[in-house]
């Protein structure tokens, strides 16, 4: 005790003292400096407490006797009280900064993210409700400024994401192999239930991805789609061909080949190079059929008949294009199975002429006149049933082009076609049936006619006409004419 007294004299304390005193202020400063680590622990940074740090260390460069030397001098109270009104203070300042700064991150994401209801971002409000720590508010502000900046990124990557979805959909119409979408639309998935900081460090590589993916197959969806359309024209080709009697079978298996090719293709390459062999293909049968064409196609076993009454032209090309088949049949005995649908053609209060369905049925009398409306025909589907019924083998029949004709003819089918008698192209002036089809119809003023198609050249085509016998006419002609209606009947 004589030697504590001795030093605390020397140091100008002057007087005894209690030493009780100093191991409280000891314990009390303890227990700050312990609060100074939980307050750095719960977000206070260490430089606001450096100058506090300092002013321990300094208490404790010498200890007396379990205490440090400061606390056995007058003042060390003051001390203690000191800290722990500054320690107060930079906990209060920090957790106020820190609030303010984490509301005002929570507004701006807010902002960034517009439009978002209050339910949405009710979530945010209550972890906001449950901080009580200057971490808690600086932990939120950290997190929701890095979402805020987050949400450009995240954006761009869902609408990257989006286009890849997108192009994989495409690729399944054009039946092309997507891989490694799947992959990356996964990762992309995955990236969007990530927390912020895992997902700023793998937005960049995310994206990149991204971008390279929807690159490959944009190109990729581009050249099959060349590749499609040059598969169509090839097949097209080679139906023609089938058309005129061309056997390209070998060709039929190339494009099954290329068909395989296109379902594994996983590059523009691969895709060109599929193209390129359709492309030959479809060349080479257009040059097969440009051969056939430039040749003169005449049909032989087709006998000349003539119509035995003034509309019964239908009927004489129909018993014409049987003969070929070896079937004979007479104008009369096709016109009885027809039968006739006699009622009078009549202009209803619309102003449309309204007569019998030559689709159905013969219309008029076949003695009659079309200009006069006693009479007028009939059309393919009644002469197919016919002929059918007695035996006979019909390819084709309907709508079908001038083109498609030739490529029958030349394929030794003679057609029965439906045209203008005087090989032009009229104005139609359709009528109503009795029971409301619209028939097409260039009378009264013109007639149509019915021929048989015998003969095709490079420039013209060969017809028998129940009228005027046979005889080469245009092809511009035959087309001008036959454009009216474009209805035929391909007979084997």
């Amino acid at each position: 005790m004589v030697l504590v007294v001795a030093m605390v004299s020397s140091l100008g304390g002057g007087g005894l003292i209690d030493l009780g005193s100093a191991f409280v202020l000891q314990s009390k400063a303890q227990a700050l400096h312990d609060r100074w680590d939980y307050m750095r622990q719960n977000g206070i940074p260490d430089s606001h407490l450096d100058e506090l740090t300092r002013e321990w260390a300094v208490a404790q460069s010498y200890v007396v006797i379990g205490a440090g030397g400061i606390f056995w001098l007058p003042g060390g109270a003051d001390t203690i009280s000191r800290w722990q009104t500054e320690s107060d203070a930079i906990w209060s300042r920090d957790l106020s900064a820190f609030r303010s700064q984490a509301i005002l991150a929570e507004q701006n994401l807010h902002a960034v993210l517009a439009p978002e209801s209050f339910v949405q971002r009710k979530s945010r409000l209550d972890v906001f409700g449950q901080a009580t720590t200057p971490l808690d508010f600086s932990t939120l502000r950290d997190e929701w400024n890095m979402e805020a900046r987050l949400v450009p990124i995240d954006r761009r990557i869902a609408g990257f994401a989006g286009g890849v979805v997108q192009e994989v959909h495409k690729a399944e119409q054009l039946g092309v192999r997507s891989d490694p979408a799947a992959g990356i639309i996964s990762r992309a998935d995955t990236y969007s239930q990530l927390p912020a900081q895992q997902r700023m460090s793998r937005a960049e590589f995310l994206t990149r991805d991204l971008l390279a993916v929807q690159k490959n197959l944009q190109g990729r969806l581009d050249a099959a789609a060349v590749t499609q359309q040059n598969m169509q024209h090839a097949l097209d080709e080679i139906s023609i061909a089938a058309l005129y009697g061309l056997d390209l079978s070998g060709y039929q298996s190339r494009i099954a080949n290329d068909r395989i090719r296109y379902a594994n293709a996983l590059t523009v390459a691969e895709f060109n190079s599929i193209t390129a062999d359709l492309q030959q293909v479809a060349g080479a049968a257009d040059s097969a059929i440009n051969v056939v064409l430039s040749q003169t196609h005449v049909i032989s076993g087709v006998a000349m008949i003539y119509q035995d009454h003034p509309l019964s032209c239908e009927e004489a090309a129909t018993s014409m294009a049987l003969t070929h088949q070896g079937i004979s049949l007479s104008q009369d005995q096709i016109l009885n199975e027809l039968g006739a649908d006699l009622r009078p053609m009549y202009v209803d209060g619309q102003g449309r002429v309204r007569w019998g369905n030559p689709y159905e049925t013969f219309v008029g009398n076949v003695n009659g006149s079309e200009s006069n409306y006693t009479g007028f025909g009939t059309y393919y589907p009644p002469l197919v049933r016919i002929a059918k019924a007695h035996g006979a083998s019909i390819l084709a029949y309907g709508s079908m082009s001038a083109e498609t004709i030739y490529a029958r003819v030349i394929a030794g089918h003679p057609v029965v076609a439906f045209s203008t008698w005087d090989w032009r192209w009229h104005p139609r002036r359709d009528y109503m049936s009795f029971d409301g089809q619209w028939i097409p119809w260039i009378g009264p003023v013109y007639a149509s006619h019915v021929y048989t198609v015998v003969g095709v050249s490079a420039t013209q085509v060969l017809v028998n006409d129940p009228i005027r016998g046979q005889y080469w006419i245009s092809k511009g002609a035959f087309e001008a004419g036959y454009s009216d209606f474009e209805e035929a009947i391909v007979f084997a």
